[in-house]
């Protein structure tokens, strides 16, 4: 397994992440737009935004009946880490290719998590420009050129007709240096005060994750050891038997992780700065810890009882595990991958945990509440916490064969 079916189960993974980098499109992308204009030329922008070819998907409106996202309510869905972005189309708005522009500038308010975001948003936004509100943009360039070398004449009149044949063939060609549609990036966590360090939030968790489950299923191995020294038959000989014995190594292996973990964000909090740390974060990194530790030991103990030897446990944990870690997000985050391996990725443990983390280190404010903190983040703790009881259920329904022989 470890010679032939990790390295094909690598490629398939990674094949579907980045399949389809070279094509420039990012698929699982949705973007909330706020129409504050309401006029034609803002639903031209907006179809033009839509036909960009990019990949990306469009949110206007939301809940049953269907309502036009406002700009609250986008933002807050945005700070929660919902969605990488939002655009605000301001009421009056105006795009000029050769002069200035009037009104105000197009807003992009973007999660740092998700620097894809960002940065390819602005670009889509000029192409949009350059194609759907074409017309308004060759009308502005005339005004602007007759205003600097006065009025045209009937021939030059006709020869600015074709500009727009002109501006259609080489729209896609345009340089980043011409701005046609003013635009703004704002980053959301700048104003919350969250972490100024997003991608290295993201890799303390992704990766002490991954190293928990190694680590955890390494000390679940001791039962095996055990099993050969012939320890094990003694054990089960007194009255402790195979449930406390389960239980007393779980809590032990549990413990050991946590230890592992705060080691960790204690190294990443000297040498990186991460954090801010206030005593919301501090109790919600407790608690994830102790939920991620004890879900990790769960699953360490589950493949324990599945194996008969420590070579069998090491091989099967390696593939097992760091297959886990490629769909939960431990190697590459979830933020790149097709909506489809994302959804794969939730049924992992890797996944809940980051982003149970994710929910502590990026989507909170710096002044957040504890009860606003354990609302954002109640969904990773309650189904860690059920992984944890149907790990240990079935560990303890596979350790039967130890008491049988």
């Amino acid at each position: 397994m470890l010679v032939f079916l990790l390295p094909i189960l690598f490629f398939s993974i990674f094949a579907g992440i980045f399949g389809n980098v070279g094509n420039s499109q990012i698929s699982g992308m949705t973007v909330l737009v706020v129409d504050e204009s309401k006029s034609d030329r803002s639903q031209e922008l907006i179809a033009a935004l839509k036909k960009s070819g990019a990949g990306i998907q469009i949110s206007l409106k939301h809940g049953e009946p269907a309502e036009p996202w406002t700009t609250e309510e986008a933002r807050a869905q945005v700070a929660a880490g919902r969605f990488p972005a939002m655009i605000v189309i301001p009421s009056e708005f105006s795009v000029n290719l050769f002069g200035p522009v009037q009104g105000s500038p197009v807003s992009v308010v973007a999660d740092p998590s998700n620097p894809i975001a960002a940065t390819m948003i602005p670009g889509l936004l000029q192409q949009a420009a350059m194609t759907g509100l074409r017309a308004e943009m060759v009308n502005s360039g005339i005004q602007t050129f007759a205003a600097v070398g006065g009025p045209l004449t009937e021939r030059q009149k006709a020869a600015m007709q074709g500009l727009d044949r002109v501006m259609e063939s080489t729209a896609s060609n345009s340089s980043a240096s011409n701005m046609p549609l003013p635009v703004v990036v704002e980053n959301i966590r700048s104003e919350r005060g969250g972490e100024a360090r997003p991608m290295m939030a993201y890799y303390v968790a992704g990766i002490g994750v991954m190293f928990l489950l190694f680590s955890t299923t390494g000390a679940a191995g001791s039962l095996l050891e055990d099993q050969e020294a012939g320890i094990l038959d003694r054990v089960l000989s007194t009255p402790l038997g195979m449930s406390r014995l389960l239980i007393g190594n779980w809590l032990w292996i549990s413990i050991l992780g946590m230890a592992s973990m705060t080691v960790l964000f204690l190294f990443a909090t000297l040498a990186f700065g991460l954090g801010p740390w206030t005593w919301p974060r501090v109790i919600a990194t407790f608690l994830m810890t102790l939920m991620t530790a004890s879900a990790a030991a769960g699953f360490g103990m589950l493949l324990a009882s599945l194996c008969r030897t420590r070579a069998q446990l090491s091989g099967i944990s390696t593939i097992v595990i760091l297959v886990m870690s490629a769909l939960g997000g431990s190697m590459v985050p979830r933020f790149i991958m097709p909506e489809a391996v994302q959804n794969i990725g939730f049924i992992t443990f890797n996944a809940w945990a980051v982003e149970g983390y994710l929910d502590v280190f990026w989507y909170s404010a710096r002044d957040i509440e504890m009860a606003a903190l354990l609302r954002s983040m109640w969904l990773p703790l309650v189904v860690l916490f059920g992984m944890t009881m149907l790990f240990m259920a079935l560990a303890r329904m596979f350790s039967r064969r130890w008491e049988t022989t």
